[in-house]
């Protein structure tokens, strides 16, 4: 028997449970048996917290991009200079990715569906476009101030960003 969990704990084991599932197999092999198997529930437990495989995987795909845009808000609102804050951006993606060394995979299975779903796609170009506007808003406060050259700060954010991806 399951022990009893909050219903935040119980979505988060489930999520976890679920990309790892989608990491190791892929979305579409990926059943809610799998999810429910590896997040040690039965598959109405699963149910019970989210209606689809489809909600599952969005809620991931959204969790990702709201913890990096918190980051990267907090970062810009903050007191130090243009210099610190693109040298804090860039520490706290190498430490993401050296703690979180699958992460990539799960950019690929991401990438990979937003192939098969328009409505993912889109969503996914939001989320790109966001990324890519807050580190153009950090770099033209550098622009402005002196610290950077004038370039175009949406085409330099868009090739960290795209470092990034990989």
């Amino acid at each position: 028997m399951t022990r009893h969990l909050p219903e935040q704990a119980r979505r988060e084991q489930i999520l976890r449970a679920a990309r790892r599932c989608f990491i190791d197999n892929g979305y579409h092999p990926t059943r809610m048996d799998d999810i429910a198997r590896a997040a040690e529930l039965s598959k109405g437990g699963v149910y019970f917290h989210f209606k689809s495989k489809q909600e599952v995987f969005e809620q991931l795909v959204e969790e990702e991009f709201h913890r990096s845009m918190e980051f990267l808000k907090t970062v810009g609102h903050g007191d130090a200079s243009v210099f610190e804050k693109m040298q804090l951006i860039g520490g706290h993606y190498l430490q993401y990715f050296n703690a979180a060394p699958d992460a990539p995979r799960f950019f690929v299975v991401m990438g990979e569906m937003a192939l098969r779903d328009d409505r993912l796609s889109q969503r996914l170009l939001e989320m790109q476009t966001a990324f890519i506007d807050e580190i153009a808003r950090l770099l033209q406060k550098g622009v402005e101030e002196g610290t950077l050259r004038d370039v175009d700060t949406v085409a330099v954010a868009a090739i960290l960003k795209a470092l990034l991806d990989g």
